[in-house]
């Protein structure tokens, strides 16, 4: 997105040298739009901590991380893991006695270990977990040898990387080689002694036998659980910190079948280490933090008195649950995005000095900028994308964002970051999902009975955000003691089918009067939207079973 934005931005900055004596919006600054096009898709490829500071907006997911607790964190991707994660870093930096070391795992590893599936599950297993050993042992490393600091630690943290490099030999393969020889005969002869001579015949025999044994030795990677965690509690005291933070970022970047391991790892040397608290940012649908051995019984964590998994992203901003809170923070998050990447002082000289007044100059109406949060679909990275492409759209016309900008800008997100990362199947089950559900009930919601919340190709659908979970545990009152799960369809799906002979309709649900009142405040919203917001009346009767996919 950021080369066609700035392809997008020559182009108009060009159309406005064309035409020297009319005014420019102020949404249409050259410094403004350098921000959309710098709008960077992931926290942590911004390197100036400053830029990640000011463009944060917390939503109270920081405050429950401020704690010693050992925690999990869930949320797709571009749901702002990762943000998170380096401001919760930053916060406990702060503090002398506190160390907090952020790991991305798509930096451990290497490529034999994916690629090679004929090694074995322990090296495999071994070989990730001593990179995130290495790199928490590099950061206190830098920490004992940083001369701001007083002295101590610096033989602890050496005696952590021999642990972590510890190596066993094993005699792996025995040759034994035996031979023997022997020899008999008769041997005569004179035998002279001072007091006579005497003539001797005597018997000869003789035998030689050898033995060779050879040993080929194989040195071998372990982990010593014990070691470890001892060599990290002298290491941690004698730098002198109450508690060190490991953040775990890109959990499933380690192979699902490995994972298991690293997390019965972890449990054994830093959780078991008082000093050590261990937090993970993981897609929920691709983590795997336990398996069931046969004869060796659980590895890995047990969710709940190991690590705490309570935290879910993808909940705090899902339109259909509070929209006005929801519309408040995208707001914020937008104003703060484009504060961090102009200079201080030029938003407000422009007329947009606030989250409110930045939103009135760029966009026609408050309406028009809801539609764009309801393009994001609750996703950061989705909303300011959809942003950016609708940004430079009006760019080009020299116009404020209007509701024409918005959905062309959704459905190029949609093809172009979603739609076209699908696998063939993912592709027929999404196809067969948007026909029954816009196609023939004409909303976007369904309804899904909880214990097929697992089915495989619906979780790989929400993982690529062309599903989007609105509700957990919904009761319908015409099927007591049933459970459904409430999904939506991405937004990108319903202005694909516009102007197509399978286009919703706009009120969707004439005929039931019984459910007017309840709903007539979304139906006033729906008047002037591009998605109708009133689909909650329809999942009464769009309950889908996952036999429907195949």
């Amino acid at each position: 997105m950021p080369d066609r934005a700035r392809r997008l931005s020559g182009e108009a900055q060009r159309m406005r040298a064309d035409e020297p004596g009319e005014a420019s919006p102020a949404h249409l600054d050259a410094t403004v739009s350098n921000a959309v096009s710098n709008l960077g898709p992931r926290a942590e490829l911004q390197l100036d901590p400053n830029v990640l500071a000011k463009s944060y907006v917390d939503t109270g997911i920081l405050l429950r991380l401020r704690n010693a607790n050992h925690q999990i964190v869930y949320g797709r991707r571009g749901t702002g893991k990762s943000h998170v994660f380096l401001m919760l870093e930053h916060e406990l930096n702060a503090a002398d006695d506190v160390r907090a070391v952020y790991l991305d795992l798509r930096n451990t590893g290497s490529a034999q270990l994916v690629t090679d599936q004929t090694r074995s599950l322990t090296d495999r297993s071994i070989s990730v977990y001593r990179d995130i050993l290495s790199s928490l042992q590099g950061a206190l490393y830098d920490l004992a040898t940083d001369p701001s600091r007083a002295d101590g630690g610096f033989e602890e943290v050496n005696r952590l990387a021999e642990a972590i490099r510890r190596q066993v030999t094993n005699a792996t393969q025995r040759r034994t080689e035996a031979g023997s020889t022997s020899a008999r005969g008769t041997h005569d002869g004179f035998e002279l002694t001072p007091s006579n001579t005497r003539l001797s015949v005597r018997d000869q025999s003789s035998s030689t036998e050898s033995r060779t044994v050879e040993e080929t030795a194989a040195v071998r990677d372990t982990i010593v659980f014990a070691e470890v965690a001892t060599a990290l509690r002298e290491a941690t005291e004698a730098l002198g910190l109450d508690r060190l933070y490991l953040l775990i970022d890109e959990w499933t970047h380690i192979p699902q079948d490995v994972q298991p391991f690293i997390a019965e790892f972890i449990k054994r040397t830093l959780l078991a280490t008082r000093r050590i608290t261990v937090k993970i940012a993981s897609l929920e649908y691709r983590s795997r933090f336990s398996s069931v051995l046969p004869g060796h019984g659980r590895v890995g964590f047990e969710i709940g008195p190991d690590i705490a998994a309570n935290l879910d992203l993808d909940d705090v901003y899902v339109f259909d649950r509070d929209p006005e809170r929801v519309v408040e923070i995208f707001e914020r998050v937008l104003f703060q995005h484009l504060s961090a990447l102009t200079p201080d002082g030029r938003l407000p000289e422009l007329g947009m000095g606030n989250a409110k007044s930045l939103r009135a100059k760029m966009f026609t109406d408050p309406k028009t900028f809801e539609e764009l949060v309801r393009a994001g679909e609750g996703v950061v990275r989705d909303f300011l994308g959809v942003f950016g492409l609708a940004y430079f759209s009006a760019y080009g016309a020299r116009r404020k964002i209007d509701m024409r900008a918005v959905e062309d800008a959704a459905r190029d997100w949609y093809e172009t970051d979603k739609s076209a990362n699908l696998s063939d199947a993912q592709r027929v089950a999404l196809d067969k999902i948007v026909s029954l559900v816009i196609g023939e009930r004409k909303t976007k919601m369904f309804m899904l009975k909880r214990e097929h919340s697992q089915n495989a190709l619906i979780l790989s659908l929400f993982d690529e955000r062309v599903l989007h979970l609105i509700d957990r545990g919904y009761s319908d009152k015409e099927n007591p003691g049933l459970r459904y799960n409430i999904y939506g369809l991405d937004y990108g799906t319903y202005v694909d089918l516009k102007r197509t002979k399978a286009s919703p309709e706009t009120t969707l649900f004439d005929g039931e009067p019984e459910l007017s009142a309840e709903f007539s405040a979304e139906d006033d919203r729906s008047a002037s939207a591009l998605v109708p917001r009133a689909d909650r009346r329809s999942i009464r009767r769009v309950i889908l079973d996952p036999s429907d996919l195949e």
